[in-house]
């Protein structure tokens, strides 16, 4: 999601790793934030940067047939746009970019049976 303070955009990306961690990307920066132990209130926890920039590449989150590719090399993409769809028992999967910038490169085809977790595009 895209959120503005004090005229400043960023770009924020914000997913439960397990119970009691949750992962913040906040414009490229990986944060991990976990429950203390035995805490009591919901606002405690700890934090920790993993560094680095928030990883853009697309990859198959199940085993399954690519059934249309809308996006192309060399093109500008946002958060949230689709970029393939995935046929994979019975339904088609629609899989959205998680990061904004341009289309690197396309290691797919139409067609083709992809399994879990295979890299299937890279942004940069």
């Amino acid at each position: 999601m895209r959120i503005k303070i004090k005229n400043k955009a960023y770009e924020v990306k914000i997913s439960e790793e397990r119970e009691g961690t949750v992962r913040v990307g906040v414009n490229g920066r990986i944060f991990i934030f976990k429950k203390k132990n035995g805490s009591e209130t919901k606002n405690s926890c700890e934090t920790s940067e993993i560094g680095g920039k928030i990883k853009k590449e697309i990859r198959a989150p199940i085993t399954g047939t690519i059934s249309k590719i809308f996006a192309k090399e060399g093109e500008e993409i946002k958060i949230g746009q689709k970029i393939l769809s995935l046929s994979a028992m019975k339904m088609e999967n629609e899989i959205v970019s998680e990061s904004a910038g341009k289309i690197k490169k396309i290691k797919i085809k139409e067609g083709q049976l992809v399994k879990a977790n295979e890299l299937l595009a890279e942004i940069e």
